[in-house]
């Protein structure tokens, strides 16, 4: 799934220190830059179709992973309800767009979809799964969720998500 056009380059800046989920964001990006690459190169819209039913499938295939992942970490908090709220959010949101192709040109929808997966993945990287996996590995190195919490905060710096 490699190509030559990347609107959205994997760096290391995105990973979080959780290797499956790494792996799994990696994937998602891979899936985003293809198809932003059919979009600029015109490839055929039934393949770009294709392409935005298999990057929406692996995302909630890759929501539950990191739910099942924050699950056994923060059990019933509300940092683990909010994530969760997010994802759903993402998938209403996708099959909103999903729902536009039969008002909008195909190529217009896709265009938005890259649009918005481009700006949402990068804030859910490096905000929200940053967050969450910093209070993960904090609490497998013998922390208290509270103060994982706290850490995870003060290394993320002011954007805090509160309970």
């Amino acid at each position: 799934m490699s190509n030559p056009f990347e609107v959205f380059p994997w760096n290391n800046n995105f990973a979080t220190g959780i290797q499956k989920i790494d792996e799994q964001h990696q994937i998602l990006i891979q899936f985003l830059n293809t198809l932003a690459s059919s979009l600029t190169f015109h490839a055929d819209m039934p393949s770009a179709r294709i392409l935005f039913t298999e990057l929406a499938d692996y995302a909630v295939y890759h929501f539950q992973t990191e739910e099942n992942i924050w699950h056994q970490f923060l059990a019933d908090d509300s940092w683990e309800a909010e994530h969760t709220k997010s994802h759903h959010d993402f998938v209403s949101e996708v099959n909103k767009l999903k729902d536009e192709e039969s008002d909008k040109p195909l190529e217009i929808v896709l265009e938005n979809v890259v649009s918005f997966l481009t700006h949402w993945l990068a804030f859910h990287i490096l905000e929200n799964d940053m967050r969450m996996s910093k209070v993960v590995l904090a609490m497998q190195s013998g922390l208290s969720l509270e103060q994982a919490k706290q850490q995870a905060n003060q290394i993320m710096g002011s954007k805090k998500i509160t309970d």
